[in-house]
C-alpha cells in the first residue's frame, strides 16, 4: 500500500502541474477573436468551407482569414482542455482534503486506557522503527576493525567518513544500522555498511560509502559490488544510495544530505 505522504506529494504536484496548465490556458483565451468556428463539409467530407457564428448569424471565412480560423480553433480546443482540467482539479482537491486524516493517526489520538485493548491495523512509526531494528541487526560484520573511530551512538566505524555518515543519518533523525548482514541470490553474504530507513513510506534502503575509489583494485571491487546489488534487484534511488571520494575529493557532507532529503524523508 502505498503511504499516505507519498500519495499526498503525488497528488500536490498533480494540482500544482493542472494549476500551471490552467494559467497558460487562460492567459491564451483572454486574448481571442468573439464567436465560434463552424465548419460546413462537402462530397463526403473531401472540402470545408470555414464560418465565424458570432450574435446568430454566420460570415464566410476566406483563406485571407485563415488566421482568424486558427484562432477560434485554437479557442475552442483550449475551452475543451480547460473545462477538463477544471474538473480534475476539483477532483484532486476533493481527493487531498478526504486523505487529510493518516490512518495511524486514529490509533494515536485515542486514550491510552483504550490503546492497551487495540491492534492497529497499521502500526505506529515507534512500533515500526522498533521491529525494523529487531529484523536489521547491526555490528554483524566478523572482520576486525581497531580503528578507534566512534559513532554519537557509541559504535565502532572503520573509518572517519563512515562516522561522520552515521553521525549524520542520526543528526537526521533516520534509523540506521552500521554493517548489517544480508544474504543476497545465491547464498552470498555481504555486509553493506548501512541501512537506512525511510520512516514515511517505510522503505529500507542499503547505504554505501566507497572512500578509496582513487585505489584501481578498491575502484574495480566497488563498481562489481554495485552490479552484484544491481542483479539482486537494489536500484540506485529506490533501494540504493552511495557516496565516494578518494585522496583528494574528501565526502562531499552537503550533497549527501541533498540525497537524505531527496530519499529519507
Amino acid at each position: 500500500m502505498m503511504n499516505s505522504n507519498q500519495f499526498h506529494k503525488q497528488v500536490e504536484q498533480e494540482i500544482h502541474e493542472l494549476s500551471e496548465i490552467k494559467k497558460k490556458l487562460q492567459n491564451q483565451l483572454a486574448d481571442v477573436p468573439e464567436g465560434t468556428l463552424h465548419v460546413h463539409k462537402f462530397e463526403g467530407g473531401k472540402y470545408f468551407q470555414y464560418y465565424v457564428y458570432l450574435d446568430g448569424q454566420e460570415r464566410y471565412l476566406s483563406t485571407r482569414d485563415y488566421k482568424t480560423m486558427q484562432a477560434l480553433a485554437q479557442k475552442t480546443y483550449n475551452e475543451k482542455v480547460l473545462a477538463i482540467i477544471e474538473s480534475r482539479l476539483r477532483s484532486a482537491r476533493r481527493l487531498l482534503k478526504a486523505y487529510k486524516q493518516n490512518i495511524k493517526d486514529v490509533f494515536l489520538m485515542m486514550p491510552d486506557a483504550r490503546k492497551k485493548l487495540i491492534t492497529p491495523i497499521i502500526s505506529t512509526d515507534e512500533e515500526f522503527i522498533r521491529q525494523w531494528y529487531e529484523r536489521h541487526p547491526g555490528m554483524a560484520n566478523p572482520y576486525p576493525k581497531n580503528s578507534g573511530l566512534y559513532t554519537e551512538r557509541g559504535e565502532e566505524v572503520r573509518s572517519k567518513s563512515e562516522k561522520i555518515l552515521a553521525d549524520l543519518f542520526s543528526k537526521h533523525g533516520i534509523p540506521y544500522v552500521y554493517e548489517p548482514q544480508m544474504v543476497l541470490k545465491g547464498g552470498k553474504t555481504i555486509y553493506p555498511d548501512f541501512l537506512l530507513l525511510n520512516v514515511n513510506q517505510r522503505i529500507t534502503y542499503i547505504y554505501e560509502h566507497f572512500g578509496m575509489m582513487d585505489n584501481p583494485e578498491y575502484a574495480k571491487n566497488a563498481i562489481e559490488k554495485v552490479n552484484l546489488y544491481l542483479e539482486n534487484g537494489y536500484l540506485y534511488g529506490k533501494t540504493l544510495l552511495y557516496s565516494m571520494e578518494t585522496s583528494m575529493i574528501p565526502i562531499n557532507i552537503r550533497n549527501i544530505e541533498k540525497e537524505l532529503c531527496e530519499f529519507l524523508n
